[in-house]
């Protein structure tokens, strides 16, 4: 996604209470999918530990935090956007007392390191040679302070003045104003809340607009986010590299054992959608309008059908060989272009639809021809919008279709090649990880997600389709430069 910014928030799940020792004996499993043996740890505070050791990325490790928390944690009115706050303003971690004390010792040790922000989850990944790790390390300069050391410090207890707040704080709002000069994303800005008008997707990752121009203002709200949710009950670390596994359970009972639990406030419940909804979104200059279906689409749960199907489904419509691609961009050429929006993440389902804990959405955005939109105005627009409507329900059907059988099985094996062609270095084998791991909370969720693929049928299509792909859960949305006042789209054309 978007957001994908400077953050430490995942690295404080892997150590156990030092007043609780009694942390449960690490697991170690040897997955069938997934080629990398993953060995983990729960210690007795609820950090989850998990290490995945890949000696063939010689000398190199990715130390990665999890915070299961995200703009969903946002529950209050005026209190939005904290979630990617936290992601800068971690880095601005006062250790050793000095300001941009862990700055410092990260660049001395030659850290590579960065963060990004989702609806439920923050992830912090730096990476480095494994020897930084738990260490001793020792420089010309005088000894350098171990990885391990750095996050768990500013996990544990981040320390910055008020100013240091007030300038980050400041700067997200530099980066909102960047991001929602993307039609795309000012789309979903103004969507999210037609869509979700009782749950925290009504916003969107960054916050609010205005809830963004006054952060410098939010001391007190960010201080207390961080109380609810930088917590071991809350938080895993991921290791992947060239480790040892009992040295990092070790090493993490050592510097986590003290940090307490907390009680995070529960998330209010979305009730069920209430479409067909459409909205029409102004845009200054003359662009090539945008037009975007969007359906309501089930929790992400790994192992079960429906989120199975969710990831397959942008195969099925966007394509360049699914039969709604194919009509839009070839056949008609009605499209400059068709894809699910925002487009691929980096994993294979991700971005492609809006992965998240609760119930989101998928979003069909086309691209419309802007000489064509000036001659045939809206009728145009309603044509688009009718085939991407009848192409999405169409999969209602896909088991009838000759060859069915023989495409789902195609799709599912692009997907599971696709995956094991991304685990590629030590920092996107853990990235990965991560993604999946805060649905289940499972070290081994990859298994279950991919046995649940595995066991697609063509019927699981059309019961998805028929289940998610209605009017009820439908939510229309257009952009283009008016010149004069524009008429919505009609809703739930078909």
């Amino acid at each position: 996604m978007s957001f994908r910014i400077l953050c430490a928030f995942l690295c404080l799940t892997f150590i156990p209470a030092l007043a609780q020792t009694d942390s449960k004996p690490s697991q170690t499993r040897h997955p069938r999918f997934f080629p990398y043996e993953i060995q983990s740890k729960k210690l007795a505070n609820g950090l989850q530990v998990i290490v995945v050791p890949t000696p063939e990325f010689k000398n190199a490790v990715t130390y990665s935090t999890v915070v299961l928390a995200g703009s969903r944690n946002e529950t209050e009115k005026g209190k939005t956007g904290l979630a990617h706050l936290f992601e800068h303003i971690m880095f601005r971690h006062e250790f050793g007392g000095k300001p941009g004390g862990y700055e410092t010792e990260t660049d001395r040790m030659g850290v590579y390191n960065n963060a990004w922000t989702d609806f439920d989850l923050t992830y912090y990944h730096p990476t480095t040679f494994s020897a930084n790790l738990i260490g001793p390390i020792q420089r010309p300069d005088g000894p350098v302070t171990p990885l391990i050391e750095l996050e768990a410090s500013r996990f544990k207890g981040l320390k910055l003045d008020r100013k240091t707040f007030e300038v980050e704080a400041g700067a997200v709002l530099g980066e909102y104003r960047r991001i929602f000069s993307d039609p795309s994303e000012k789309m979903l800005e103004q969507l999210s809340p037609v869509a979700f008008p009782h749950h925290p997707y009504g916003h969107t990752v960054i916050g609010y607009a205005e809830d963004v121009q006054n952060m410098p203002n939010a001391w007190d709200a960010a201080w207390e986010f961080y109380r609810n949710y930088y917590a071991p009950n809350d938080v895993a670390i991921i290791i992947v590299g060239d480790v040892k596994p009992a040295d990092i359970f070790s090493a993490v009972q050592k510097w986590y054992g003290d940090w307490q639990p907390s009680h995070p406030p529960q998330i209010p419940a979305e009730q069920p959608p209430t479409g067909p909804k459409s909205l029409h979104v102004k845009w200054d200059a003359d662009v090539s309008p945008i037009l975007m279906v969007g359906y309501h689409t089930p929790a992400m749960h790994p192992g079960a059908k429906e989120t199975a199907v969710t990831m397959i489904i942008p195969e099925l419509l966007v394509s360049r060989s699914a039969p709604l691609y194919q009509k839009l961009r070839y056949q008609k050429q009605t499209v400059t272009s068709f894809t699910v929006y925002p487009g691929s993440g980096g994993f294979p389902g991700t971005g492609e639809v809006l992965q998240s804990t609760d119930p989101h959405l998928m979003l069909l955005q086309s691209e419309l021809v802007l000489d064509r939109f000036r001659t045939q105005g809206q009728n145009y627009v309603l044509d688009v919008q009718s085939d991407m409507i009848n192409g999405a329900e169409a999969l209602k059907h896909f088991s009838h279709s000759a060859r069915a059988a023989q495409t789902l099985e195609v799709v599912k094996s692009k997907i599971r090649n696709d995956f094991l062609a991304e685990l590629d270095s030590t920092d996107n084998i853990a990235e990965h990880l991560a993604w999946y791991y805060r649905f289940s909370r499972d070290p081994y969720v990859f298994e279950s997600l991919m046995q649940a693929i595995d066991s697609l049928t063509p019927k699981d299509v059309d019961d998805y389709a028929i289940q998610y792909f209605r009017s009820e859960g439908q939510i229309v949305t257009t952009l283009w430069h008016d010149v004069a006042p524009a008429k919505p789209a009609a809703k739930g054309v078909k």
